[in-house]
């Protein structure tokens, strides 16, 4: 915090459930969600792999719309380099990032059956159950430690889960005992090259390809800082128990973005854009504290320290403008409590969207400090700084250090280039502390690896001197929002998803529905929908078909996606299909076409119409999908269609 205290008893609580409700339950979605092969079970005929999925037609190009959406909102509007790495990585990479010793979940096991169950997922769960079961009878205590538990579950250690385990009696989802808590590392290991000698793994995250490229990053942008590096790609991660759909894969897609700023000075130069944007915000006092997130300014966020600085903040103002864009109607970031935060980082906060199974974690905004690029830097005496020029030369105590490159050879031979980059490299505090000693006893002795070394007077000597210097080098901050693709598309589904009556839909679309009939719709943005828009003869009549190749092919010029629909169905049951796809307009030929050449557009929100000139139709799909026209402002351009040949087809 930077002492500014703040109230939060006195902001506006986000009251919203901890589940999405969904019309007609999850498998209602699920089954429409497989019937029109938005995705599947990947190898399904052969009985499948858990957290392994395939995407179907509709899937893939929502996704590809959403990257296309992401690369403009971020690398185009930021001006990012975008680079591709590879997936399989050399074992020290991730032995110098901390992965090959973090990158861990804590697992346990059903004594009697083996089952692998990740623990702290499962005692939030487990604490829910307790929670929403009236039949618990909990006192306000008890109910006060279940709420504490899940809140602190994804933070605490083994020995802490399984005091947890033994103070509640948890058991397994099959009644039995679990065994003593242990730590599971994520990733998929491999080896390189056909002896095997090499080991390498699956990269989990995408972060340490752009890690590894910073330099030339840097070089490819003149020198400039700050500066962003951005890849998409898929990353790997041995799920203990993957659960959930498309909410937890063990392959899956990441875009992710880090942000190269000196660590000095984080201000954004365009933090005005969002200082008066106002989000619901959970900050990691009202976590521990069982309250709700409350809804915040970044700008007040930020100047009381709840968001550490100002790119940080300016990223997750950037953030929830992208999940809006693609449709996102709950939203909350919420803040890594201390224990839960990664190795490597100084603040982070989760972009969380609600789904029928809770709060899932979307997006991740992280300062990762100088941790990535220090640590490689070490590892591989490679020089990782970006050099910062002051805008007048200024005068500044710097350390002298003079070493006998020849006194050191001889003395210590294969241990000498060690001896040297200590010397070179060690920090100003413990140089000078170095040379009191050497002054004072004539020698002193450094750590290097197992042991101690023992240097004398005549090798090395510090001082400090003044300088007019006209800049510095510096090691980067990293600000880094890294974006679970697949987990996005799902919540952005579900949030979405909705059963219509049939008959309102009738009632616009004069199709004749079976009573109590549901239609099933996707209310997604245009902007990500797989078509933009479907193109159908109200009966298949071969008057009709010229029209359909001739605003197809019209479709196809302008780079509009489309889908025809010419099956014999009656013409409302089409349009319940294409709504199922989430396509948000529909091109109708009537022979009305045959005598003015105008067609119906419908709107599948609203089920409503109106005819347009095949001549204006690309245009404006177009600026209806871009959302440079609103259907309100279609529908004032144009006559609402009440066509007698729908009538007609609606009364057969």
């Amino acid at each position: 915090m930077r002492g500014v205290r703040c109230s939060f008893h006195l902001m506006r609580v986000l009251d919203l459930p901890e589940k999405l409700a969904i019309e007609g339950g999850s498998e209602a979605l699920l089954d429409t969600c497989k019937r029109r092969f938005f995705f599947c079970p990947a190898f399904e005929i052969y009985n499948g792999v858990a957290g392994l999925y395939d995407y179907g037609p509709v899937l893939t190009a929502i996704k590809s719309n959403t990257m296309a959406l992401w690369r403009s909102h971020f690398i185009i509007e930021e001006s990012m380099v975008e680079i591709e790495t590879t997936a399989m990585t050399p074992e020290e990479v991730f032995v110098s990032s901390g992965h090959v010793e973090r990158f861990n979940d804590v697992m346990t096991k059903d004594v009697k059956t083996g089952e692998c169950i990740r623990l702290d997922k499962y005692l939030e769960d487990w604490c829910t159950a307790r929670l929403d079961d009236p039949k618990s009878k909990l006192n306000e205590v008890q109910r006060r430690r279940l709420m504490e538990l899940r809140v602190r579950a994804d933070g605490m250690s083994e020995r802490e889960m399984a005091e947890a385990v033994a103070e509640f009696q948890i058991k397994s989802p099959k009644n039995n005992d679990l065994a003593a808590p242990f730590r599971f590392n994520l990733m998929f290991e491999s080896h390189i090259g056909p002896d095997g000698a090499k080991r390498g793994y699956l990269r989990p995250e995408l972060a340490q390809g752009i890690f590894m490229n910073f330099k030339r990053m840097l070089e490819f942008n003149n020198g400039r800082m700050p500066f962003a590096g951005a890849t998409t790609g898929t990353a790997f991660r041995n799920e203990i128990a993957p659960r959930g759909g498309l909410m937890r894969l063990r392959e899956f897609q990441l875009a992710e973005v880090e942000h190269f700023v000196n660590p000095a000075f984080k201000d954004h130069p365009k933090f005005d854009r969002v200082r008066d944007l106002e989000l619901p915000l959970f900050p990691r006092d009202l976590q521990e504290q069982c309250e709700k997130p409350v809804w915040m300014t970044i700008g007040e966020a930020v100047e009381t320290g709840i968001i550490d600085n100002q790119t940080l903040g300016y990223f997750i103002g950037r953030v929830f403008h992208f999940l809006k864009l693609l449709g996102a109607k709950f939203v909350r970031f919420r803040q890594h409590r201390s224990k839960e935060m990664a190795h490597y980082a100084k603040d982070c906060w989760d972009a969380e969207l609600l789904t029928a199974a809770g709060w899932l974690e979307c997006v991740g905004i992280a300062d990762r400090s100088c941790f990535d690029l220090e640590v490689h830097s070490r590892a591989t005496g490679t020089d990782l700084s970006a050099f910062e020029l002051f805008p007048e030369p200024r005068e500044e105590e710097v350390l002298e250090r003079k070493l006998d490159s020849s006194l050191i050879g001889r003395t210590f031979k294969k241990d000498a280039a060690s001896v040297m980059k200590f010397l070179q490299e060690a920090d100003s505090e413990s140089c000078l502390g170095l040379e009191s000693t050497l002054e004072e006893k004539g020698f002193a002795e450094i750590p290097l690896g197992a042991g101690n070394l023992r240097i004398e007077r005549a090798m090395v000597k510090f001082r400090l001197t003044t300088k007019k210097i006209s800049g510095r080098n510096f090691i980067p901050s990293v600000i880094e929002p890294s974006f679970g693709v697949g987990r996005i598309l799902w919540s952005v589904l579900e949030q979405n998803y909705y059963l219509r009556p049939a008959e309102e839909a009738a009632s616009k679309d004069k199709s004749k529905p079976t009573k109590g009939e549901k239609r099933a719709s996707f209310s997604i943005p245009a902007r990500i929908a797989p078509y933009k828009v479907a193109v159908c003869p109200l009966m298949v009549k071969e008057a009709l078909m010229p029209h359909i190749y001739e605003i197809a092919g019209i479709f196809s010029e302008a780079g509009i996606s489309y889908r025809i629909d010419d099956t014999g169905v009656a013409i409302g049951r089409r349009y319940s299909r294409t709504d199922e796809l989430g396509v948000p307009f529909c091109v109708t030929v009537d022979f009305t076409t045959n005598e003015d050449q105008t067609v119906t557009v419908r709107e599948r929100d609203s089920c409503t119409q109106v005819r347009v000139p095949k001549t204006e139709l690309a245009q404006r799909v177009q600026e209806l999908s871009n959302d440079r026209m609103t259907w309100d402002q279609m529908k004032h351009r144009y006559p609402e269609h009440t066509a007698a040949a729908a009538e007609k087809v609606g009364k057969e």
